[in-house]
Parts: structure tokens; sequence; C-alpha cells
């Protein structure tokens, strides 16, 4: 059995460790990669105070601004309510240190208010990357309950100036759209003077809870995300500098109500300070995520080639032609190309929602043969379902008839903790039952905003909180008790795509929106936010107009640093329908993954050309080009996609991760030409690449693709 950690969520499982006592102070700073933080207790307000990186001078406040905030909700004996805003009035109690199971530092600040019965912990993880990790801790020390109107986990200023700033003084770049199949829709604005507000209120959206701004003054970038699915509030207020707030948000009700004696976590915020270009802010997030928030996962499991098969989808094989027959030509055709791991995918397989059984029909003899035949063609064995609800007809599920009070909207209400429980038991059931090695979650619910909503004594709470903080522990015990399972999460396509999720699951469906040049602008919108190895994008899964050719739609399922995933109507139903000659080119790029790629995910560092760059977003321009470089500089590879018929006849690529001191073999994969060029001359003079519109070439091998790929190894 291969033990896992899991870190990273705000549904935080606490982890043993060695606290060791520092002296009392009402200040304290923080020292992570070459950032630098520091906060104080001032006149009964915890704030913050200076930010620095690198040999610059601290950016000091002559003002110094709450480093969070908190307002709570009390109920007299008659029944009147009391808004009570904790900012101030604070009493020091001391802080503390702790080393995490990762080796990261832990440092703790605890205070007691002297007002009310609320005692507040403030833990910051340190991990040697310029990206700090934020949360609360929130103690009910009275006899009454209270309730969490408002809860801003981190605020605090930076770039602090005695000069007044101005319009687009400071460029912010964010999720554009959080309507469906616009995941990672990234995109740059200026920020206006004074108060720039950038809420959603929508509950589970398509959309996710980052900003990132970037200083051109100073050459520096501050970059945060909140880990929460949910609504959020993210407030950037320009004057004499930068402030931020960022915290989650209900619309219509309170947060939390925590009972007397309850302690509760925040969402946590991951913010970062860095010096230098865009590039760089995006790559210490990666690295901080992949640091300190992704789950631990056996080698041999990650980064699999998965080939995925629903019959509620265009497929080769729909109603009752989806079968076991069927599905195990498929597997051989999966087998034949060389992917790893196939997914009998959509809810359809199975008797109805809530009943995980599949159809008689269909599979007479269980799912046991599938799962025996993906095995005998050395394929890893994957199923879905939907036990968290959201969707479709659960009106003769047992639960559903005996507990119609757990379903709200169709969503399972896991606050309650016998439907946590029932979730729990069905979950490690299908897991159980049918031997899986991969388990893929979905749930089909957008724009719930407050969630289940439940009453707690005289108070109304937004149901999200509790959900996912259940939701996330439920999910760290799956991870425990089958360690060498795969666990994907497909949240209505891609929602739930925030650090919370992310610290939990192994891998993350990105979007069903996937026509060509959609997922191409998507992809590099996503990847800035996200380390793009923990996603898997179903390459293939439009009509075949959609497609761009298939050389292109092979580059796009391996190389954009992806874990790839091929949706099956790219291949024929039955291997001897494959011609010699494009199986031939599907294996190739499988064995190219295999041998180049995938040895570099874990730790690539990941650089934007286009669309997505330090002034574009993912709607600019008629071309991507993404690079990807392993950090000692030895590999790399770069990926360069037409996105329109009105582009360039040709586009000129300028690495940027290379060593100008290195000798790179560069190989040209359109015309297999390979050259040996200087790091220093690539950087400098680039590289053409011609590239002429092929339209009306879907789903056939053109004279020329309507892409470039570009292998990079040091000599």
């Amino acid at each position: 059995m291969i033990a896992r950690t899991t870190v990273g969520a705000f549904f935080l499982l606490h982890v043993a460790v060695a606290q060791l006592p520092l002296a009392a102070a009402p200040s304290i700073s923080y020292r992570s990669g070459d950032v630098t933080y520091s906060e104080a207790l001032v006149e009964g307000r915890w704030c913050s105070q200076q930010w620095s990186v690198g040999a610059d001078p601290p950016s000091s406040q002559s003002n110094p601004t709450e480093a969070f905030e908190l307002v709570v909700l009390t109920v007299d004996e008659d029944g009147t309510r009391h808004e009570h805003s904790l900012n101030d009035a604070w009493k020091w109690v001391g802080e503390y240190e702790q080393q995490t199971a990762r080796g990261n530092r832990r440092r703790s600040v605890m205070l007691r208010h002297s007002q009310l019965p609320v005692e507040l912990q403030i833990h910051t993880e340190l991990d040697g990357t310029p990206v700090l990790k934020r949360w609360l801790e929130i103690k009910n020390t009275g006899p009454q309950r209270i309730a969490i109107e408002k809860l801003v986990v981190w605020s605090g200023s930076i770039w602090n100036t005695d000069g007044q700033n101005t319009d687009g003084d400071f460029q912010v770049g964010r999720s554009q759209r959080d309507d469906n199949g616009h995941e990672g829709w990234f995109g740059w604005q200026p920020l206006t003077a004074g108060r720039n507000e950038f809420s959603q209120y929508k509950g589970v959206a398509y959309d996710d809870p980052f900003f990132i701004v970037g200083n051109k003054t100073c050459g520096q970038y501050v970059f945060a995300q909140l880990a929460w699915p949910a609504s959020y509030q993210i407030v950037l207020e320009v004057e004499h500098g930068l402030r931020f707030c960022l915290g989650p948000a209900a619309e219509n009700h309170r947060l939390r109500v925590v009972d007397p004696g309850e302690t509760v976590t925040s969402p946590a915020v991951h913010l970062g300070l860095t010096a230098g270009d865009f590039d760089q802010a995006v790559q210490a997030m990666h690295r901080h995520i992949r640091q300190s928030v992704l789950p631990s996962r056996p080698a041999d499991e990650a980064y699999r080639i998965q080939v995925l098969m629903p019959e509620d989808r265009q497929t080769v094989y729909r109603g009752d032609s989806y079968n076991e027959q069927n599905v195990k030509k498929s597997m051989a055709v999966a087998a034949a190309i060389g992917a790893e791991l196939f997914v009998v995918d959509g809810p359809t397989w199975a008797r109805g929602f809530g009943d995980w059984v599949p159809k008689e029909a269909w599979f007479p003899s269980g799912l046991g043969p599938l799962r025996e035949f993906a095995h005998q063609h050395k394929l890893l064995f994957a199923l879905y379902a939907e036990p968290e609800g959201g969707r479709g007809d659960w009106s003769a599920a047992k639960a559903y008839q005996e507990h119609p009070e757990w379903f709200s909207e169709l969503v399972l209400n896991l606050s309650y903790p016998e439907a946590a429980e029932y979730m729990e038991t069905e979950w490690r059931e299908i897991v159980e039952r049918y031997k899986i090695d991969m388990y893929r979650h979905d749930i089909n619910v957008v724009a719930q905003r407050d969630g289940s909503i439940r009453q707690h004594g005289t108070f109304q709470e937004s149901g999200n909180w509790r959900h996912y903080d259940v939701l996330g522990r439920l999910v760290q015990r799956m991870q425990e008790a089958y360690p060498n399972t795969i666990f994907q999460q497909a949240s209505g396509g891609g929602t739930r795509l925030d650090l919370a999720t992310v610290g939990v699951w192994d891998e993350h469906f990105s979007s069903d929106e996937n026509r060509y040049p959609h997922v191409y602008r998507m992809t590099a919108g996503m990847s800035v936010f996200l380390p793009p190895e923990i996603l898997v994008t179903p390459n293939g899964m439009y009509a075949p107009h959609l497609a761009p050719d298939i050389v292109t739609t092979l580059r796009g399922a391996y190389t954009l640093g992806n874990t790839p995933m091929l949706f099956n109507q790219l291949m024929p139903p039955d291997v001897d329908q494959f011609q010699e000659v494009n199986l031939a080119l599907f294996r190739r790029y499988a064995n190219l993954y295999k041998s180049f790629i995938r040895p570099l995910l874990s730790d690539v560092n990941v650089y934007h050309h286009a669309p997505v760059n330090e002034t574009g977003g993912v709607e600019s321009g008629d071309w991507f080009a993404m690079e990807f470089v392993s950090p000692t500089k030895q590999r790399g590879w770069a990926t360069v996609i037409r996105l329109s018929d009105e582009a360039e006849d040709s586009y000129h690529f300028y690495p940027r991760g290379l060593d100008t001191a290195k000798k790179y073999q560069v190989t040209r994969d359109n015309s297999g030409n390979t050259t040996i060029v200087s790091g220093q001359t690539l950087i400098s003079e680039g590289i053409q690449i011609d590239l002429k519109s092929q339209a009306g070439s879907d789903r056939v091998i053109p004279a020329q693709p309507e892409s470039e790929l570009i292998l990079f190894e040091a000599q």
C-alpha cells in the first residue's frame, strides 16, 4: 500500500506535527523564497505591514490596514440580532511554529477578542516558494451560536506609494466569464483608481477565484487564489498602491453558523509576490501548487493516456449498441493506439441515478468482463458515477424515496451526517464492487448560489461551507482507503477547479466544450492558474466539422502539458477498420508523449507566448503558442497552432526557457528536420514557422497540418 499526503485544501485535515514555542511578540515576519512579509497587532487590529521581494526595500505602510475582516451576528434572548465587526479589540495570546508532513513551516498567531467570546488563529504556511498560504481558525468560546456574516481571509496593501495612483497603473488578469464552456477564460484589464470588485454570487460556476496583478513600474506581480469552489468576493482598491481582499461569499444567507465551543476552518488564500515577468509569476504559482497543494500519487498512475467512452455523447456506440461486446472493441482500439486507461463514462451505463448497477441488457455479466478485458490489454479500467446528485431522475433511488430531505435541487446535502455517510458508502461500494483503477466523479449543478440552505437555530446558513468541508474530508478518506486508485473529478465540465478541490483530487476534467479553436484558447488560460498536467481534456469530443486536422488534434492531446485524453470517436469502432497510416500516426504521438514529454510533466516550466501572455488573454490574436522546458533546461518543446483562417501564414517563435550557454538539437515535427543551434541564437533570432490555412481538412492527414511541434534537446 502506498501512503498518500493531501495538503492544500480549506477542509484541512490536521497533521500531527511538532509544536515549537516561540517568544511572544505583537508582530511577526514571514520569509519564503525571496519574499518577506510582516504583520503586527496595532491598537487591537491585526494589520498587514510590509512586503518585499528580493533585494528591494520593503513596501511599508504609514497607515497599516487590517490583514483580515470578520463580521459576525449574535441574537439576544428576545430575538434581537446584532452585527459585530471584529476588525479591532483583539488581544495577543501568543504564537507557535509547526513543521508539516511535507516539511513546510507553519506559523500561527493566536488572538482573543476582548468584547465577544471569539478566539482566532491565523495560520501561514511557508514552503520556500514566493507563495504564502493563509487560513483562519475561528472558535466560538461563548454559550450561544454566532453566525459568520462576512469573512475576508486575507487583506492588505502592497506597492504602497506616497503619490496618487491613476487608471491603468496596474493590470489585472482573471477569469472573464463564468458560463458553461468558458472555463479558464483568462483576460487582462486595467484597474481603475478606487475600488474594483470582481465578486461572484452564483455559487459553483465556470470561473475561478484568482487574480494576478502586474505592476510594470517596479516589474513585480502579485498572484492570489482563493481555495474555494463557490461564491467569492475579490476587491482590489487602487490608491497609494494596491489593497487586496479575498474571501468566500454568500448572497442571502450566513456563511457559517458556529456552535458554542466549535472551531471552524476558513478557506485558504494562496498569495505570492514575484519580481520579474509574467512567466516567472506563473511558474512560481505552479511550483507552489505542485509542492504544497497537490496530493501525492504513485508515479505509475500519473499522467496516463486515457480514452473516454460514454454512451450519452457523440460516440461510436449509442443505445443498445453500447454493450459488453462493442465496448470491448473500443478497448481493443484504445490498446492499439497506445492508450493506458479506458473510461466507461457517463451515467447511462447504470440502471439509474442512485442505482449504480450496470444495465443487465447491456452488461448481462456485469462489469467484471470489461475490467478483465482491459487488464488483458494492459489498460487500467475506470468508471464514472454521480453519487453527489445534481441532475437526472432520482425518484426510483432508495435514498431519495426514504430521505427526500437530504436533497436540494437534486444535490445531496452533505451537511446531513447521514447523507454524507450514504454517499461514502455508495462510493466505496462502487470502487470495491467493480475493482476499478480510476474513479471518475461528476456533479452537474451550476449557479445554485448559496447551496443547500439549512436552518441553524435562528440563522439560515448557506450550505456551501459545510458541503465542501465534508466533501473534502470524504475524498481524503477515499484516497487513504484506496491509495492505488486514481480519483478524477469532472464537475459539470470544468467547475470546481479551485485549489481546495485541486488539493484532494488527482485529476481534473477541464471542460465539455472542446471544439477547435476554442479548446486551445481555453487551455492557454487554464494553465495560468493551474499546472497543466493535472488537467484532462477530451480531445475529439465534438462534431467532425468542428475539429482541426488529425495531426493538430493529436498534438493538442499530447503536447499541451495536459494528461492526454482522447474521445472514442476519433478512432474507428473496431481495430480492423483502422487504416494503417492513421494507426501509425496515433501510435507515433503516444510514443513521443511517453518517451519525451511525460517524464518532464511533474515539474515542467510553462511559458505562455500566445494568445495568453503578459498582455494578451484567451481571445487575443489568431495563434496558440506555448513552450514547456525542464527546470534544468536540458529538454523542452513548443507547440504552435493556427487558430483562424484569417491568421497570417507564418508565426515567428522566440523561445524563452532555453539556456543561452547550451547547444540544442532542434527537431521540427512537420518536416522531421533536425539541426544543432545554440540557445543564444534560438532566443535572439527565433524560429520562423510557416503554416498556411488548411480549411476543410478535418479528420484527414493534410499535406501540412495547421500546427507545428518543435523539440529541444541539449547536446
